[in-house]
């Protein structure tokens, strides 16, 4: 008690150049302990190298010992690298970071760990690495919306922006400098709730589809039936494992990357039938089953589609469809299956290929 007296009475007996100086110096030993306190990274490999860049082959500055703390300066590098140590290969984003005697440079963020809560850490710096801040965020957002989901408009808000975030990184992914090396893009599997990793027909890139199981759970909880039907609609399109895929309920798929149109077996007609009841629960996903209901009524009259089934399957099916009052057919849309049903008549006539499943 005694020293806190003294030390008010030696403060306020302090000329004016004396205070100033005497909080510039509170000041900045207030950032540094700040420094140290937030943004704290520890090394957690038994060795690692601070570097000019974020580059293997740039300036080693200092090497940097298991336990070492540092501070995350926010700064992720343009692309990954591969690691070789030992028999293990690593691929890591490049993090900038600075030591606690103000040493600054590049460090491999595989090496490194937070000392709070780490969390998805290494996923968010990959997202940064790849994608940029801004859909990092925008992921993150999502991620705590997709979370707290109540309402069914809030489902489709979630599901509207999973599907933007979706193409957006696989477009930019597309595009990406790494090309010709062997990269690994199975954590973009963990990036979207509700969706899952799988590559393309050809191993070359990366794929993100819908796992309709998991998107259901969460319609179910919420208040409405807009979004169970949505759902529902997909599980009759997907009905094999319930996953998004480039071969849906109404394709027969040949090979990994062909298929023919299995118009003639019923499956046109009954998603039809789904969407008509979708729509009938509600509009809130009209703009979603509308551009659904395209895609099989393309399957059914667009050029160059090849036909698995005979055309007495084809031409019953077809004639089912417009029987039908289906609601969600407009007078065009049934104008074009007319004309179309025509042509089955003759196929060969018609320039269309059907019954490929006879291998004729």
């Amino acid at each position: 008690m005694k020293a806190e007296v003294v030390l008010c009475v030696n403060l306020l007996g302090m000329p004016h150049f004396t205070w100033k100086f005497f909080w510039i110096v509170l000041f900045l030993l207030s950032c540094k302990n700040e420094k140290s306190l937030n943004g704290q990274l520890m090394v957690d490999y038994a060795q690692t190298i601070l570097r000019s860049d974020p580059s293997e082959k740039s300036k080693e500055i200092i090497k940097l010992i298991k336990g070492q703390s540092l501070v995350d300066l926010g700064e992720v590098g343009p692309s990954e690298s591969l690691i070789a140590q030992g028999a293990e290969v690593f691929q890591t984003p490049w993090i900038k970071v600075q030591t606690m005697d103000d040493q600054t440079g590049w460090v491999q963020a595989w090496t490194l760990k937070p000392t709070y809560d780490q969390g998805d850490w290494l996923l968010q710096k990959r997202l940064i690495c790849y994608f940029g801040k801004t859909l990092e965020m925008r992921r993150n957002v999502l991620l705590q919306n997709f979370t707290n989901v109540k309402t069914e408009e809030q489902f489709a808000k979630v599901w509207r922006e999973s599907c933007v975030l979706r193409d957006t990184f696989l477009q930019l992914q597309a595009k990406r400098p790494e090309r010709g090396i062997q990269m690994q893009f199975d954590w973009l599997g963990t990036a979207l709730p509700g969706f899952i990793f799988q590559k393309d027909g050809m191993g070359e890139q990366p794929k993100l589809f819908a796992d309709f199981k998991i998107w259901q759970q969460k319609a179910l909880k919420t208040k409405g039936l807009q979004d169970d039907a949505f759902i529902q609609t997909y599980l009759l399109a997907f009905p094999k494992d319930s996953i998004e895929s480039f071969f849906p309920a109404w394709k027969f798929q040949i090979t990994e990357t062909e298929s023919a149109s299995q118009l003639g077996v019923g499956e046109h007609l009954k998603i039809l039938h789904q969407i008509d009841q979708a729509l009938v629960s509600g509009l809130l996903f009209k703009s979603l089953l509308e551009a659904l209901k395209e895609q099989l009524l393309e399957d059914i009259y667009e050029k160059n589609i090849h036909y698995w089934q005979p055309k007495e399957k084809i031409l019953k099916e077809i004639t089912q469809i417009l029987a039908d009052p289906l609601t969600c057919l407009d007078s065009r849309e049934r104008e074009s299956l007319n004309i179309r049903r025509k042509m089955f008549e003759d196929p060969e006539g018609s320039g269309i290929v059907v019954n490929l499943r006879s291998g004729e």
